[in-house]
């Protein structure tokens, strides 16, 4: 596996892990644990020209602490600063005791270069699709309006936008019109990072960037009517941040023995 030469500051991004606090548990036909421990070890050469790393949602499956403890454990192993924002999966309260202290923590924003990296939780508990409540949009604003630096870009679990797969386009941000009326009256915003949906998506709404990433669990496949999963390796993406606004990015997929 080649890693990619740097043109601006590197984020790397994981995302639904789905640990449970049995390593050995099974979800939808894997063992999430078995993957993510082989996507962090691919993971290990790109960290050299990487300055951050950020988790998109669905850390855990069961909510359980321990597969928490664990998850933090590995991403305080990478030895770079991190984020981590919930997914629908998640237990927000015990995902924020575990990421309550840096380099890796559940903090809102992370300057990366030239960039400000803005965490939002779209967790609506008991629920599979997202929502931003007031508050969470209010913090968004108050984040904005504290940055330092010329560009941002935003991580939320649920996409705001269709990725082109029926099911999927169905349990996603609910209501994202206030989010994407910010996005299009600051600049500043370049794009945005989801999870969710377990495949990658590349688009562009308004000339943003609007990408997802493949899960470190199992796959779903793009396009499909119903849920359907996809033989698909897991993967991570790299995204390097460019100082004139722009994103380079691409995914890496790891192959399992």
């Amino acid at each position: 596996m080649s890693v990619a030469p740097t043109n601006g500051h590197r984020l790397l991004q994981i995302t639904d892990t789905h640990l449970y606090a049995d390593p050995e548990s099974v979800h939808a036909g894997v063992v999430p644990e078995r993957r993510f421990r082989a996507v962090m070890a691919a993971l290990s050469p790109w960290l050299t020209d990487a300055q951050a790393i950020l988790h998109s949602g669905d850390l855990v499956h069961d909510g359980s602490i321990a597969a928490y403890r664990r998850l933090r454990s590995a991403l305080l192993a990478v030895e770079r600063p991190g984020r981590v924002i919930p997914g629908n999966h998640d237990d927000r309260g015990s995902l924020r005791s575990v990421f309550a202290g840096d380099p890796v923590s559940a903090e809102r924003t992370l300057v990366v270069g030239d960039w400000t990296l803005i965490g939002l939780d779209s967790l609506q508990p008991g629920q599979v699709p997202g929502v931003l409540a007031d508050d969470e949009l209010a913090a968004l604003d108050a984040a904005l309006a504290a940055m330092t630096t010329p560009w941002c870009l935003i991580a939320v679990h649920h996409p705001p936008v269709p990725v082109g797969t029926a099911w999927l386009d169905a349990i996603g941000l609910e209501h994202p019109e206030p989010l994407l009326r910010r996005i299009d009256a600051d600049p500043r915003v370049r794009g945005v990072i989801s999870g969710h949906v377990h495949t990658a998506f590349n688009g562009r709404w308004h000339g943003r960037r609007m990408l997802t990433t493949p899960a470190t669990a199992a796959q779903f496949l793009a396009g499909a009517e119903r849920f359907t999963t996809d033989p698909s390796a897991p993967g991570f993406r790299w995204l390097d941040l460019r100082a004139d606004g722009g994103i380079d990015s691409g995914v890496v997929r790891v192959p399992m023995q």
